[in-house]
């Protein structure tokens, strides 16, 4: 639970555009898992080399926390 944690904190403290590299493949199984968690909501996709393998991570838009923060701040 405290390794979903990390990445899902990890992937919330990205910038949209980031890429962060993948140092540990097997992680790579875990942070897919976090990354379709409704809190994350798919908002990084894989890069993949030639061969297939994952080398990175690229954040393409906001997680699903992120939108739901600014809408409530922007309520206040």
């Amino acid at each position: 639970m405290k390794t979903r944690n990390h990445i899902a904190q990890l992937i919330v403290d990205m910038e949209v555009g980031d890429s962060k590299p993948v140092r540990k493949h097997e992680m790579v199984p875990l942070i897919d898992e976090v990354n379709n968690t409704p809190l994350i909501g798919h908002a990084i996709r894989f890069v993949k080399n030639k061969e297939g393998d994952v080398i990175a991570l690229k954040k393409y838009r906001r997680t699903a926390i992120e939108k739901r923060l600014e809408r409530n701040d922007s309520n206040m």
